[in-house]
């Protein structure tokens, strides 16, 4: 069982820091930081706007090429909010170092995904950390082992 429990943690510490990288690199690469990384418009573009009247949400679709390969995502905002955010399918931004890596309107619209994924993915991160190096291990298992960890205690 204490296999068991550490194998645990161990997936747990891979899962949520690697979550917590992930998000981490797309702030970066999205200039979070700061401005290492230059945006463009894309030469050639086509968009397909789905408007959604339950949600009250926009989605983009679109596609671009760059070099001859085409990328394509999508991005979705709601109605509200499209004049503020400059939300407009032919607001498209490609990074240049990384292509495949483009938002529509403005940046900070972008950077909230990355930005709400360090947060929980780092919390949790934490959480299994603290709990990995302060929980007594042993006195949980045997409670979740249906009293095992007291009759081990007896015997001795």
């Amino acid at each position: 069982m204490n296999i068991l429990m550490k194998l645990v943690f161990y997936l747990g510490f891979l899962f949520f820091g690697g979550g917590f990288l992930i998000a981490f690199f797309q702030y970066f690469a999205y200039n979070g930081f700061c401005n290492v990384f230059e945006y463009a418009k894309p030469e050639h573009l086509n968009t397909y706007v789905k408007i959604d009247s339950i949600e009250k949400t926009n989605t983009i679709f679109y596609k671009y090429w760059i070099d001859e390969k085409e990328y394509r995502s999508k991005q979705s905002i709601y109605i509200d909010k499209i004049q503020k955010y400059d939300f407009y399918e032919s607001n498209v931004y490609y990074n240049k170092q990384i292509p495949s890596l483009s938002y529509v309107g403005n940046k900070e619209l972008k950077l909230r995904s990355p930005i709400s994924g360090m947060i929980i993915f780092g919390i949790t991160f934490l959480f299994f950390f603290l709990m990995y190096k302060f929980a007594d291990m042993d006195k949980w298992i045997g409670i979740y082992t249906r009293g095992e960890y007291k009759s081990s205690n007896k015997r001795q």
